[in-house]
């Protein structure tokens, strides 16, 4: 089990309009782990974070407020003889709200007020976990992984790195 933080590339297809892309943290995402057979294993993790997408004049601005599940089945393969990372694949499920929804005009005054939106997203995730031993029970990691929507408009690029406990 562990704790990580990290940054996100987040993009949001609207209905209304397109949206910026932006960068965001990740400050909250529970972790835990464990084996399934052979060299295969379970990663689950519970997330939440919010996200600022600027508006322009041809760009919806929001704020986006995100939490939820996602579960990934990971298989460790050795590239090097010291590096044997784990490859994932998994889906997620999360609860999106879009508030603040607006584009304004090129003096940056308010051109249009869209309605808040929420919905339920299923996603795609494509993820590599790397982790070193710190101590015997405590290691560190970085993850690297790709959000791709299945079912809702939000899909995101992340790094998270991370704090884990073995017991």
């Amino acid at each position: 089990m562990g704790y990580a933080i990290g940054t996100a590339y987040v993009s949001v297809d609207d209905p209304a309009d397109n949206t910026a892309k932006e960068w965001t943290l990740l400050p909250l995402t529970l972790i835990h782990t464990d084996w399934l057979f052979g060299d295969i294993r379970y990663w689950s993790e519970l997330f939440y974070y919010t996200a600022v997408l600027d508006a322009t004049t041809n760009k919806v601005g929001q704020n986006v407020e995100q939490y939820g599940f996602r579960i990934s089945l990971q298989k460790s393969l050795r590239v090097t003889r010291l590096w044997a990372p784990w490859f994932g694949v998994g889906i997620g499920a999360s609860r999106v709200t879009y508030t603040t929804r607006h584009t304004i005009d090129p003096d940056g005054f308010l051109l249009a007020a869209y309605p808040d939106r929420e919905q339920t997203s299923v996603t795609l995730l494509l993820n590599i976990v790397s982790e070193w031993p710190l101590t015997r029970n405590w290691d560190i990691g970085a993850k690297l992984e790709q959000a791709i929507p299945i079912d809702g408009d939000i899909s995101e690029s992340s790094a998270l790195i991370m704090l884990l406990y073995r017991y």
